[in-house]
């Protein structure tokens, strides 16, 4: 994931922004990620996370449910993360979590849930 996406949709107005992964350890993983390049207002969301604030937040997709955000970062697209028929409900979750703007990112071929999407409902970048 790269930071300049995470700086234009604050300064584009996002109020509220969600990295959102599969698991509890990837989100730990993410949020080191964002702390050392410089995102320190990003806040982990964990189980224990009593209450929700505007800005940054890295969460697990199942802990998303229920939660909207102006924007959502989907974390790892890739059929290795997400590939499995059972796992198509989580990641339907995860990406409907985006009230105005959601971004995939793959760390390898995407999902086939991706994949089976017609492309002119989306725009690809490398």
């Amino acid at each position: 994931m790269t930071l300049p996406c995470l700086a234009q949709l604050k300064a584009e107005g996002f109020d509220s922004v969600a990295v959102v992964t599969k698991t509890e350890a990837e989100s730990r993983e993410a949020y080191e990620a964002l702390s050392t390049r410089g995102c320190g207002d990003s806040r982990l969301v964990t189980k224990e996370t009593l209450t929700f604030e505007k800005g940054t937040a890295v969460i697990p997709a199942y802990l998303a449910k229920g939660v909207e955000f102006d924007a959502v970062l989907i974390y790892d697209a890739s059929s290795q993360t997400y590939n499995r028929e059972s796992e198509r409900k989580l990641f339907y979750t995860a990406c409907t979590r985006a009230m105005h703007r959601l971004l995939l990112y793959s760390t390898g071929e995407w999902s086939p849930f991706v994949r089976a999407l017609d492309t002119s409902l989306y725009e690809a970048e490398s």
